[in-house]
């Protein structure tokens, strides 16, 4: 028999001999049930009972004796010769022994066959076949798309094929489409746990979950399935979802199927590492982006971010009068996105030990180190040239500077008080734009400094209840203090709102927000390689709206 069946619900269990985890199905249903002529096991058979009451039919050779004579007429027939001797009389078991000769009744005439009876009889045959090839079409119905089956319905009714023959092709057409679809879901039993994408995906949540204990699940909760699982169980679990029949135990065996072209497991680790490092990324929020303008890139080209001047002043404009046509202003500053990138591999040891530690490790810290690494980055370019930050295209000068090219950098290095930050806010109100009108600063500003002014910071800023209006604290509200460990000494900024003046961008490739993992095969070695890529820019493209006091 061959038998096809759905698995609804698996229950692991431990296996005292052999020490390994055994998956019994203690849900399913089968949904195809056929008599095939070539059976696996060699020794199985088709067998049934003869019917109450048939009479046995035994055929016996005549005896030598008993052939008919021929007539004597023949001349070719010698007549049989006279006994010289009386015969000896037989022995008496030899008379009670010999059975009597079973006598062979003529072949009754052959009647007339029945016209109508074997039309009968072909019209049954017909319907039945018919009938046949009908069954095995409505059992592929949940597995093949209507127009695939039509075709074959109709040349297995034309052809004369039975129902076994329709079934092969049939069989024939979903093997040529690819991997099987997933069952659709019975609202009776929820979602289908047949899909080998949804299986993948919840092995994946059990990977990330068991990595990382802060981890929060998504989804339906079947990754609570596979929390206990080794990953050599879930790899034989994807094999068999696959249509893999028997899935090798053997630790080797099954690394050795790991890393083959068509397997799942690189797929089953490159979406637990991204699930891993989606959750430790996306909570960070470097301080850079406070006081960075976001501002994604299309390809790797080199960028050139333009500053654009104000929309001339209107005019006045007379009855039947012409609209004056007015000039914009711009400059501009090139900015690059770069690649960055770090790997780690799984190789044919750990999965053989089933020991993904260092996979999970890397995974999980990735997202952080990435969050770190972009930090670094920014302020790597801000406190560049002692503070002053990179050299700008206009005006061939660092983002801040002394003098009339950018009056936007204390002459000497003062304290950090609300005397202070009050200089510098009105530093940055005498800036002008492009086109000379005086830069907007937003509604509120970033006061950044190091450790060092961390105190100093806070209580600038701080909101007090004062009963004189001297003593109250005249920045609190709109001036935000941002401690960055990255600030050495004892510098301090001022920056406007990004959105409203931005000195500094950062930004992403278009659709690859963060940190992307890829995975391959390891070049002349079984194993797979878990790539993290990063693509990520920075740079200034102004030096309007924003101060920088050295400190003392």
């Amino acid at each position: 028999m061959s038998v096809g069946y759905r698995v609804h619900r698996y229950e692991p269990r431990p296996d005292a001999a052999t020490g390994e985890t055994v998956h019994r199905a203690v849900d399913w249903e089968p949904f195809e049930i056929s008599v095939v002529p070539v059976p696996v096991d060699w020794d199985a058979s088709v067998r049934g009972e003869a019917p109450q009451g048939a009479p046995a039919v035994a055929i016996e050779p005549a005896l030598p004796d008993e052939d008919p004579p021929m007539p004597e007429t023949t001349p070719e027939t010698p007549a049989a010769p006279a006994p010289s001797a009386p015969p000896t009389p037989p022995q008496e078991p030899t008379v009670t022994t010999t059975p009597e000769p079973t006598r062979v009744a003529p072949a009754p005439a052959v009647p007339a066959p029945n016209l109508d009876a074997v039309r009968a009889e072909a019209q049954r045959a017909e319907r039945e076949r018919i009938a046949g090839i009908d069954a095995a079409v409505e059992a592929a119905r949940a597995l093949l798309p209507p127009e695939r089956i039509t075709p074959i319905r109709a040349e297995a009714i034309a052809q004369g094929w039975t129902g076994d023959q329709a079934r092969r092709a049939l069989f024939d057409a979903l093997v040529a489409q690819g991997p099987r679809p997933s069952i659709p879901a019975r609202p009776e039993t929820g979602p289908s746990h047949d899909d080998p994408a949804q299986l993948l995906d919840a092995m994946a949540e059990a990977l990330a979950a068991r990595a990382m204990p802060s981890y929060q699940p998504q989804g339906n909760g079947r990754h609570a399935e596979f929390l206990g699982w080794r990953p050599s169980d879930m790899l034989r679990e994807l094999l068999a979802r696959r249509g893999e029949r028997n899935p090798p135990r053997n630790p080797t065996l099954l690394a050795e199927r790991a890393f083959h072209t068509g397997s799942d497991f690189p797929l089953l680790l490159a979406a637990a590492a991204n699930k891993m490092l989606l959750a430790a990324y996306q909570p960070a929020q470097p301080t850079y982006r406070q006081i960075f303008l976001r501002r994604d890139f299309r390809d790797f080209k080199p960028h050139r971010h333009l500053r654009i001047g104000d929309f001339p002043t209107l005019l006045p404009l007379a009855e039947n009068g012409e609209i004056q046509v007015g000039t914009m202003s711009e400059s501009q500053e090139i900015v690059l996105l770069q690649t960055f990138a770090r790997r780690v591999r799984v190789t044919r040891q750990m999965l053989v030990n089933d020991d993904l530690g260092a996979f999970t490790d890397f995974a999980s810290m990735i997202g952080r180190r990435v969050a770190e690494f972009e930090n670094a980055t920014a302020y790597n370019l801000l406190n560049s040239a002692n503070g002053d930050g990179p050299t700008l295209a206009t005006g061939s000068a660092p983002v801040f500077a002394t003098g009339a090219a950018r009056a936007n950098k204390a002459g000497t290095g003062t304290p950090l008080d609300t005397a202070t930050i009050g200089a510098g806010r009105a530093a940055i109100m005498r800036q002008r734009t492009l086109d000379g009108l005086p830069i907007s600063m937003g509604p509120t500003m970033r006061l950044l400094v190091g450790p060092n002014l961390e105190l100093a910071a806070r209580q600038a800023t701080v909101a007090v209840q004062a009963s004189e209006t001297a003593k109250a604290n005249v920045f609190a509200g709109f001036v935000q203090p941002v401690v960055e460990p990255l600030i050495p000494a004892n510098r301090w900024y001022l920056f406007s709102d990004p959105a409203a003046a931005p000195v500094y961008v950062y930004g992403y490739l278009n659709g690859a927000e963060g940190p992307q993992v890829t995975t391959g095969p390891v070049q002349g070695a079984d194993g797979v390689e878990v790539s993290v890529i990063f693509d990520f820019g920075v740079g200034a493209i102004d030096w309007r709206g924003a101060w920088f006091n050295p400190g003392t």
